[in-house]
Order: structure tokens, then C-alpha cells, then sequence
């Protein structure tokens, strides 16, 4: 059976607007509706069913069988090109936090897609999940994360710079005078949670049990650069590895020098592939010099 691949592109658009009328504004090219009328009345004589109700507009139970096998290609032209020009570039996958995609990959990436210009870089911002998870299982090729590294033989990993913990607070705060690690000071907090069971928040728990108390919320959330607004607002202070100086004084913060010793390493972990070697080697030399350069973004 030879269906007019044009006809069934016309089904594809009148299905999808629901009605000849509709499809005739969505139309990638122009073309009048009785145009349309017509190739769409010969695309059922050829298949000897009718394929919709015209009013009220409805698919009938043939026409839900054939956009079920045409929509999915139709939609897939939308990207096939990209594709297809994609072919010849290698992927790097990374995956980090939001506030390193936003503010320091693309310090990095300019010099490494200078080196490779064949490169194409996917970012994945990795709040709310594991981030070594997808390390493990294949679907990234770098991470570079705060978090402990899992033990695994899958990955390599090095420290690019080791942070403290802070407790974050507005400058105009008494606790920047007051705050202290004890039951009275605690038990009157709110906390602004960065995902109430990440490493930073049980590291949290853990001190104020050693005080006799637990933290009380004011408000949660997955991404540092939120948690800063909302302690900014005023609904608790924060409980985090050291953010950037620049991110603090834009949020009028202040980061509180307590006799908190836990600190945190930056790492970055990576998986060797033979295709990726070389870029790989690179990027990490680049995150290398620009933590280097940086350095005084989290260190006094």
C-alpha cells in the first residue's frame, strides 16, 4: 500500500490542531484549507476509512490508530537535523550543581571548546539526586560535587578544594554577635534547609543533637542560590558549605566563623573512556586553574 507521505503529513497537522481550519494557521508553509479538504478526502478513499468527525472535530477510532504511528515521526523531524549535525561532535556529560553551572563552567568551557571545537558540552544540574548515581551507571562522563564520594571502581576522583561549613545569617542578624552552639541559642533557630536529608542537614542534626535539640524549618528547598534568597528574606539561617563571597554580599549575608570543624571537600570524580581522554585531561587541568583562581571566592 503506497500512502502520499504528504497526505499524511496534512493528517498529522489537522489532527493535531484539531480541525482543517485550525491546521491551515499552524502550517509549517502556506496552503488554503480546500487544499487541504481535499488531499485529506483522498487520504481516506485510499484507505477506505474515514479518519475524523468534522463538527464537532473528533477523531474516529482509525484516526486515533494512524496519528498513533505518524505523530511520533513528525515529531521526531522537529530534531533530526540537530542530530544529525550533532554526529560528528563528542558529548561531554557533566553534572554539578546549578550555582558551579552557572558561574564557573563557563569559565572553563570557552578555552576547552577553543582546544576541541568538535566539543559539545551537556550540563546537567544534579539538586535533588545523587550525583554520582549517573556517574555510576554511564549517563555522565564528570561530576564535580561537594557530596562524599561513594566507594566505587567505576570513577576517579580528585580534591579540587576543601570548604568549610558555615552558618548563614543576614548581616543585620543579632546572631552575628550572638550565635552559639548551644540549646538556647539553637531551640530559638529556623533553618533554611538545603533537601532536609542531604549531607549538609544530617551534619546539622547531628550537632544540635548533641545539644538536645533538632532543627525547626523555615523553609526548603534544592539549590543554594534559592537558599540564599530565603534567608535573605528572613525565614531562618542556613546551614551550608561556604558560598562564594560575591553570592553572599549580593544577598547582604555574612557567613559565621563558628567553632564548627566540618569542612568539605570539592571534588571531582570523572570516568576514563579512551574517547574522552584528552578532554577530559584537559578539563580537569582548567577546573584545576580556575579554582586556583578563584580560590578567594570561598577562602579568607
Amino acid at each position: 500500500m503506497n500512502i502520499n507521505l504528504h497526505h499524511l503529513e496534512l493528517f498529522y497537522y489537522v489532527a493535531e490542531a484539531e480541525g482543517i481550519s485550525n491546521a491551515v494557521k499552524v502550517m509549517p508553509y502556506a496552503i488554503q484549507q480546500p487544499a487541504i479538504s481535499q488531499q485529506i478526502v483522498s487520504l481516506e478513499k485510499h484507505l477506505g476509512v474515514k479518519l475524523f468527525e468534522r463538527r464537532p472535530f473528533c477523531l474516529t477510532d482509525a484516526g486515533r490508530v494512524l496519528i498513533a504511528v505518524v505523530a511520533p515521526f513528525m515529531e521526531k523531524l522537529a530534531t533530526i537535523e540537530d542530530e544529525l549535525r550533532d554526529l560528528d561532535k563528542q558529548r561531554l556529560r557533566l553534572g554539578c550543581a546549578s550555582l558551579i553551572a552557572e558561574h564557573y563552567i563557563p569559565q572553563i568551557l570557552p578555552d576547552l571548546m577553543k582546544k576541541y571545537p568538535k566539543l559539545m558540552p551537556v550540563i546537567n544540574e544534579l539538586e535533588g539526586r545523587s550525583p554520582y548515581r549517573d556517574l555510576i551507571s554511564g549517563d555522565l562522563d564528570v561530576v564535580i560535587s561537594s557530596e562524599p564520594l561513594p566507594r566505587s571502581k567505576k570513577f576517579n576522583n580528585e580534591t579540587l578544594l576543601t570548604i568549610p561549613y558555615r552558618v548563614i545569617v543576614k548581616k543585620e542578624s543579632p546572631l552575628v554577635q550572638n550565635f552559639q552552639w548551644s540549646e538556647q541559642c539553637l531551640d530559638s533557630m529556623s533553618w533554611v534547609a538545603l533537601q532536609e536529608d542531604s549531607y549538609s542537614m544530617n551534619l546539622l542534626k547531628q550537632e544540635m543533637r548533641k545539644h538536645g535539640c533538632a532543627p525547626v524549618y523555615g523553609a526548603l528547598t534544592n539549590t543554594i542560590s534559592a537558599a540564599l534568597k530565603y534567608i535573605q528574606l528572613g525565614l531562618g539561617a542556613g546551614f551550608m558549605i561556604t558560598p562564594p563571597k560575591f553570592l553572599l554580599e549580593s544577598h547582604g549575608l555574612v557567613a559565621l566563623n563558628t567553632d564548627f570543624l566540618a569542612e568539605a571537600e570539592i571534588g571531582l570524580a570523572w570516568r576514563e573512556k579512551d574517547e574522552l581522554k584528552d578532554i577530559l585531561s584537559s578539563f580537569r587541568e582548567l577546573a584545576r586553574d580556575l579554582i586556583m583562581s578563584r580560590r578567594s571566592d570561598f577562602v579568607s
